[in-house]
């Protein structure tokens, strides 16, 4: 064998057909919420989209029906984003001030980007117009979050921190604590965007509030 032989290196193996898959699939989300955003879910274009992400048509279909299909997928896409930190916090059984006070930056602070806020003028824009959209934003976003903090508030009592009857009345309540003042703020003035220290101070105040009077819920 000659030296050239010997030292010759193999050739990248093919990405996996399932790497492959999901690469487009994440294109065509991020397409997708792009141009729902610009043109509004009734002028949203299914051509536009791959034409921004690549792909075909056939395949933007086959993976996800339609626009209804694409729409929801989106939101889901959105969900885990946003319950990311309630699933790290829920594997390491976090103690319940420090879990909450980590939870509460890292959802307000998504929540308080210009793109989230984006989303939610979007939702408001359209509700009256198509009910059925809004609708299937609140199911599949506020509750999704809601039923993750539920599950973490579940897993403290169950380890004798706290004690609470409805897990999913208290996980709104304290949602309602962490993002009223500066998420109505963000998007009522396009301007403006909170500081991690105001988002800190507002996530403790919701964490002292909450943990003092949660057994009354």
């Amino acid at each position: 064998m000659s030296q050239h032989d010997s030292t010759e290196t193999a050739s990248p193996a093919p990405e996996p057909e399932a790497g492959r898959a999901e690469l487009r699939r994440a294109a065509f989300l991020e397409a997708a919420r792009d141009v729902f955003l610009e043109f509004g879910y009734e002028q949203a274009n299914m051509a536009e989209i791959v034409r921004r992400a690549g792909g075909s048509l056939s395949t933007l279909y086959a993976q996800f029906g339609g626009k209804k299909g694409l729409f929801e997928a989106m939101i889901d896409s959105r969900v885990g984003e946003l319950t990311e930190q309630m699933q790290v916090e829920l594997a390491a059984h976090a103690p319940l001030r420090e879990g909450l006070q980590r939870i509460g930056e890292a959802f307000l602070t998504k929540q308080t980007q210009p793109e989230s806020l984006e989303v939610m003028r979007l939702m408001v824009a359209q509700a009256k117009k198509f009910p059925e959209i809004a609708e299937t934003w609140a199911k599949r976003a506020p509750e999704a979050v809601r039923k993750a903090l539920a599950t973490y508030l579940e897993d403290r009592a169950k380890a004798g921190e706290i004690r609470i009857e409805n897990y999913d009345l208290a996980a709104s309540v304290y949602f309602d604590l962490v993002r009223s003042r500066l998420q109505f703020r963000s998007l009522l003035l396009p301007n403006y965007r909170p500081t991690e220290a105001e988002i800190r101070e507002v996530v403790e105040r919701a964490v002292k509030v909450f943990i003092g009077g949660i057994e009354a819920l």
